[in-house]
């Protein structure tokens, strides 16, 4: 009996050993393979993204909304859903209608914002394109007078003119027709991500309806598959994860509302032209974090100074206190250490969230490297405290 405990026992400590050493080649073989393979992996995995878009961009909205509809759940439930408790003696569920305050919340907003930039945006082209022939003719007069008085001038205008003539007339029978099929994309793109945004919207109220439905069939799943020690791990793991992301997003999002309105008020106390469009762009950039101010402050700065160079110095002095405001006092008071990552991680994590993701990295790129620190941290602080 004892023996056979004994070839038991080192049959499964042979099987654990050999599944190990399996597992650590097959895991070898497939960074190999990754590494060699990691353009057209990338490519694959980009394609999906793009196939799945739309439920991406609805699980994302879902995921910004569920706070706004966990507040409006728990207040219309305590007074609304008491009353008519009282009355049918049955407690109805709000969330329906919470989901629906919120998306009329978002909607709103985005109609408010539309409202404010759209006339601003075709009042500049308008006053742009007015401007246009007077610009150029005296742009003409100029260059004419200045032929006059110098020849070698006048050779120079001459060239530049017959090469301008030359350049347009190949780019008319080269390029032109593809131009159009650029602006015809173009359109076709806008309209695509219109469907999208209307698909995301939709995906977004199905999950936040069936939220308890999936928490219930996601737990089952883990529970399946996975002991009870490392669940709970798994468990903490997610709630940090969600504590950083729900943290940093709603914060950040909380943090250039304010920002924006008090550029908007400031540029009206200040009379800044063009105030709706330059509070919008300056809130909007200042969702991301360390370099969104400054991507800004330049194009309105440039905006600014094409209608008063005066007045654009003023408003970058502005925006140079306004930041310094929200980096200090404003922006720490909100989001407080949601990532708990240093300066130089910020930076990092923006560059690296640029280069593999592009312009979705920048907004997502610090509070995922927050994640990954926070999983980093915790793995060798268990380290640590095994060796000791």
């Amino acid at each position: 009996m004892e023996v056979n405990n004994k070839m038991k026992h080192t049959i499964k400590v042979a099987w654990a050993k050999g599944f190990s050493q399996f597992l650590a080649l097959a895991g070898a073989i497939l960074l190999v393979f990754v590494l060699f393979k990691f353009d057209a992996i990338m490519a694959q995995i980009v394609r999906i993204i793009n196939i799945l878009m739309p439920i991406i961009m609805g699980i994302v909205l879902a995921y910004l909304i569920n706070p706004m509809v966990e507040f409006y759940d728990r207040k219309l439930s305590n007074s609304l859903g008491k009353a008519i408790e009282k009355k049918c003696g049955k407690r109805p569920s709000m969330r329906g209608l919470s989901i629906l305050i919120s998306l009329a919340i978002i909607i709103a907003i985005i109609v408010v914002l539309i409202m404010m930039v759209v006339p601003q945006l075709v009042s500049n082209i308008t006053n742009a394109v007015s401007l246009l022939p007077d610009q150029i003719q005296d742009l003409v007069k100029k260059i004419t007078e200045l032929a006059k008085n110098n020849d070698r001038a006048k050779e120079i205008i001459t060239e530049l003119y017959n090469n301008g003539i030359s350049y347009f007339t190949e780019w008319v029978k080269d390029n032109m027709l593809g131009q159009v099929t650029f602006v015809i994309n173009g359109i076709m793109g806008i309209f695509g991500t219109a469907v999208n945004c209307l698909v995301a919207f939709i995906v977004a109220i199905y999950v936040l309806l069936s939220k308890d439905t999936f928490k219930r069939q996601t737990k089952k799943l883990v529970s399946a598959f996975l002991p009870e020690r490392h669940i709970q791990v798994l468990s903490s793991i997610l709630k940090e994860s969600d504590k950083i992301f729900g943290g940093f997003i709603s914060g950040k999002i909380i943090d250039s509302l304010i920002i924006g309105a008090i550029c908007f008020v400031c540029c009206l106390i200040l009379r800044m032209p063009y105030v709706a469009l330059i509070s919008v762009i300056v809130g909007v950039t200042n969702v991301i974090p360390f370099f969104g101010p400054y991507i800004g402050a330049i194009p309105s700065t440039i905006l600014i100074m094409l209608d008063s160079p005066s007045k654009g110095v003023i408003f970058l002095l502005f925006i140079i206190i306004l930041q310094q405001v929200d980096g200090n006092i404003i922006g720490p008071k909100i989001l407080g250490e949601s990532t708990g990552l240093s300066p130089f991680w910020v930076v990092f994590a923006i560059f690296l969230g640029n280069g593999l993701f592009g312009v979705m990295g920048l907004f997502i790129g610090v509070p995922t490297w927050g994640v990954v620190y926070y999983l980093i941290k915790r793995y060798v602080n268990y380290r640590v405290r095994k060796k000791e």
